[in-house]
C-alpha cells in the first residue's frame, strides 16, 4: 500500500497523537467504541468531513504555531466488505454549487472553530480559522468536518448550516462498495467523505479497511516529530 502511494507521487505520513505513530490505520469496528464517531465506530453515521481539519490548509499561512497541514490525500484499501456499508465521497465543488458568491466569501473569513477529531489523544481546538480557502488556481479547498466545526457568529452560522445541508444531500454522494483488494485515493482537501452507520457483529466479517494519509511533497524536516522518522508529523 505504501509502494502504491509512492507510485502515485504521494508521500506517506502519520500525525502526532493519532494511531500511535503508525502509518497504516485499521478502519474496523472495535467493541466498546461502537457509538464513537471515529474509524473504530460503527453505530453512528460518520457525516461528510475532511480528515485532520484542525491543521492548516496547504496554501494557508501558519497559525497558532501549527507547523503541518491537513493531509493532501487519503487512501483506503479494502480488506473486507460488509453488505450495505458504503464509503461515500462527494466533491467540494458540488457542495459549493449551492452557495452564492457572497456566502462562499463568508466561509473564507476566519470565524470558525475546529475541534480536533476524537481519534487523536487529548482534546484540542483551533479558533478563528476559515472553513474555505480559494487557491491560486481558482479552485477551493476546505477543512469542513460536520461533527467538529462551529462558529460564534450568527451570520456565519447561517451559511455554515446551509453548507451542512448541502453536504448531507445524498444525491451528491458517490457511494463506493469496495471489494477486498480494491483501493481508492482522493484529495482530502477537495473531497469530503462519509460512512453510513451499521451494526457490527464482531465475528471477523465486519467492514475492514486500511487507511493511509499522504502529502503531495515530502514535508520539511522541521515538521517531523523526530529526526529518526521522516513520516511522523508534528501537530503542535
Amino acid at each position: 500500500m505504501v509502494s502504491y502511494c509512492l507510485s502515485l507521487g504521494v508521500y506517506p505520513v502519520v500525525y502526532e497523537g493519532e494511531n500511535e505513530g503508525k502509518l497504516l490505520r485499521h478502519v474496523v469496528p472495535k467493541q466498546g467504541l461502537e457509538n464513537q464517531i471515529i474509524s473504530y465506530g460503527s453505530n453512528e453515521t460518520f457525516f461528510p468531513h475532511v480528515d485532520n481539519p484542525d491543521l492548516r490548509l496547504r496554501e494557508e499561512d501558519m497559525f497558532n504555531d501549527v507547523p503541518t497541514y491537513i493531509p493532501d490525500t487519503l487512501t483506503l484499501l479494502c480488506l473486507k466488505q460488509q453488505e450495505g456499508v458504503a464509503t461515500s465521497i462527494l466533491l467540494l465543488s458540488d457542495v459549493l454549487k449551492d452557495l452564492a458568491e457572497e456566502e462562499k466569501s463568508l466561509l473564507e473569513e476566519s470565524k470558525f472553530i475546529i475541534k480536533r477529531p476524537a481519534s487523536f489523544a487529548g482534546e484540542a481546538e483551533v479558533r478563528d480559522v476559515p472553513l474555505l480557502m480559494k487557491c491560486k488556481d481558482g479552485s477551493y479547498i476546505s477543512r469542513f468536518d460536520y461533527h467538529n466545526i462551529d462558529t460564534e457568529s450568527p451570520k456565519h452560522k447561517v451559511v455554515l448550516e446551509k453548507f451542512k445541508k448541502s453536504a448531507i444531500d445524498q444525491d451528491k454522494w458517490i457511494s463506493l462498495y469496495l471489494k477486498p483488494g480494491e483501493i481508492v485515493t482522493f484529495d482530502n482537501q477537495k473531497t469530503l467523505h462519509t460512512r453510513n452507520g451499521f451494526k457490527a457483529k464482531f465475528d471477523g466479517n465486519d467492514r475492514w479497511l486500511i487507511r493511509l494519509f499522504g502529502t503531495y511533497d515530502k514535508p520539511l524536516k522541521e515538521y517531523f516529530v523526530s529526526s529518526e522518522c521522516n513520516h511522523h508529523l508534528r501537530t503542535k
